[in-house]
């Protein structure tokens, strides 16, 4: 198996977001092998906290907020939602969402940069802690090799809070050093927390698939993601507040002045920060009016996997997100889209799609192309099942990476870089949808803790699928199909190709090489 880990950790968890890290060195990663193999069996142990848990603080009631509660009161019962359609309108709402806290933030995320969208974030999160608002932030360990000078600029103020989970112990080294030097502890860290959540006030939230990162909001260079988003008020915040402090207190959230040493290096304020204006109270206010009074009505249920206690251990696998999602797709009458920038059905994901096939339900799945996915692993793996699901008669669209609509995701001047899937959703019959962090692959489903919202809303899925029409348009997306012969073909338009639509030849013998290795349960 070690063979099938390394390359997991190479070209699935190290390989950054953008076009560039598609994979690492073969003859480097052997040298690092064997330079750090004696690290692995003396690298200090990290042991699980025990500390008291924190309770939830009461809801604020600030004025701001008891008038969109009265804005919303004329409304249909239950929740309300807004979707976050485009990168710059998701940061727009996250950034008047974190200037608006009066009184608590709390944030979860698996990836966070230090680049333009990260600095910024950054910052107005300081901000709002100068203010006087306890902020909370949980992180994931994943991408924290380095991170050391800005976790300090934001974990030394006295009003924020800052926690790592299941960190690595030696956190020595880039990404790959970290992974090389901690294979000790692989059953532990191959556990990760992918979930994603903006609590602010316990009012209002936004919920899906963004990590924080120019590339998630349209501002990379060379490749930015289609991603999708619900900004969330209502009753069902309780329930992600309630979620988020299952995690906050379970003992692998560490806190960072624990792990760090206190004295280093912090980062500058401000020296990569995109800049974006700042409103002013009342332009707030007037924006959150007009998007309550246009909000669309429903009822949302958290789909949480729950945080376990021993993360080495399979029996505490988090399938629970998996098992909901499961049977949502068995109630299915009619229809059936499913969104995922990474497609690696389970055995019990793909049994139940080929039965909703043969029940007559509509499936349409949209995915990444190998053009366009910036995991190669993972595309390999998807690839054993395409047959298996078009024989079923199954609907299958690749993202093109040069979609001719990709400037909807982008802002001047990146409208011209490539594009990507990133967004997790699910769309069934007219009214149920879902909307959260967890891609339909063995990764989310069995190993790492995912969370979303399935909501009951018929205005919400109707909205969602004009949102997402324009994705499986022949010029935006490749759709894939059988021939008379049985062969895979891909067409766009009038384009037809008979080969993997790709950048070179090199990235299609990599795919094919990875699909023989077997490593699909770590996608």
């Amino acid at each position: 198996m070690l063979t099938s880990r390394f390359t997991w950790c190479c070209h699935r968890r190290v390989a950054a977001p953008g076009r560039g890290a598609r994979g690492c060195s073969g003859a480097g990663a052997r040298a690092l092998v064997l330079a750090l193999a004696l690290l692995t069996a003396c690298a200090p142990a990290i042991k699980p906290v025990d500390a008291p848990l924190e309770a939830m603080p009461a809801p604020v009631g600030e004025p701001l907020w008891q008038e969109l509660a009265a804005l919303r009161e004329g409304a249909a019962a239950g929740d309300w939602y807004h979707l976050l359609n485009t990168g710059y309108e998701a940061l727009e709402w996250r950034l008047r969402a974190i200037d608006s806290a009066s009184r608590e933030i709390e944030l979860q995320t698996f990836l966070w940069k230090n680049d333009r969208v990260g600095t910024l974030l950054s910052e107005r999160i300081l901000a709002a802690a100068d203010r006087g608002v306890t902020v909370r932030i949980l992180i994931d360990d994943s991408f924290l090799a380095q991170a050391d000078p800005q976790i300090r600029r934001l974990a030394r103020h006295p009003a924020i809070e800052y926690r790592i989970y299941n960190p690595v112990a030696n956190r020595a080294g880039g990404t790959l050093t970290r992974q090389l030097a901690n294979l000790s502890a692989f059953e532990r860290i191959d556990h990760r927390m992918h979930n994603k959540v903006l609590i602010i006030d316990q009012q209002v939230a936004i919920v899906g698939g963004r990590n924080l990162a120019d590339e998630y909001f349209g501002y990379h260079r060379q490749h930015n993601f289609r991603d999708m988003e619900v900004l969330a008020g209502g009753e069902v915040v309780a329930q992600l507040v309630e979620g988020f402090y299952s995690y906050w207190n379970n003992p692998w959230s560490i806190p960072a002045d624990q792990l760090l040493a206190a004295s280093g290096e912090v980062a500058e304020p401000g020296t990569q920060a995109l800049q974006w204006p700042l409103e002013t109270a009342e332009l707030r206010r007037d924006f959150w009016r007009a998007m309550a009074q246009r909000a669309v009505p429903g009822r949302g249920t958290l789909l949480l996997d729950n945080p376990p206690l021993d993360p080495a251990d399979p029996r505490q696998a988090p399938s629970q997100l998996a098992t909901a999602l499961l049977a949502s797709l068995e109630r299915a009458e009619r229809d059936a889209l499913l969104v995922s920038a990474y497609f690696v059905p389970t055995p019990r994901l793909q049994q139940r799609i080929v039965e909703l096939l043969q029940r007559g339900i509509d499936v349409r799945v949209l995915t990444n192309s190998l053009d366009s996915n910036n995991h190669v692993t993972a595309q390999s793996a998807y690839d054993h099942h395409r047959r298996t699901l078009l024989l079923a008669d199954a609907d299958l669209f690749e993202m093109r990476a040069d979609a001719r609509d990709r400037q909807r995701y982008m802002v001047t001047p990146m409208q011209e870089s490539l594009l990507g899937l990133h967004a997790k959703v699910l769309l069934l019959d007219d009214g149920t949808t879902f909307i959260g962090s967890a891609n339909l692959d063995p990764r989310s489903l069995r190993l790492n803790t995912e969370m979303g919202l399935l909501i009951e809303s018929r205005e919400l899925n109707a909205q969602l699928r004009r949102y997402l029409q324009p994705d499986l348009a022949p010029h935006n997306a490749w759709r894939v199909q059988l021939d008379d012969r049985g062969r895979l073909r891909w067409r766009s338009g009038s384009e037809l190709r008979d080969s993997e639509p790709a950048a070179s030849f090199v990235l299609r013998l990599e795919s094919w090489l990875f699909g023989l290795m077997p490593i699909e349960d770590e996608m």
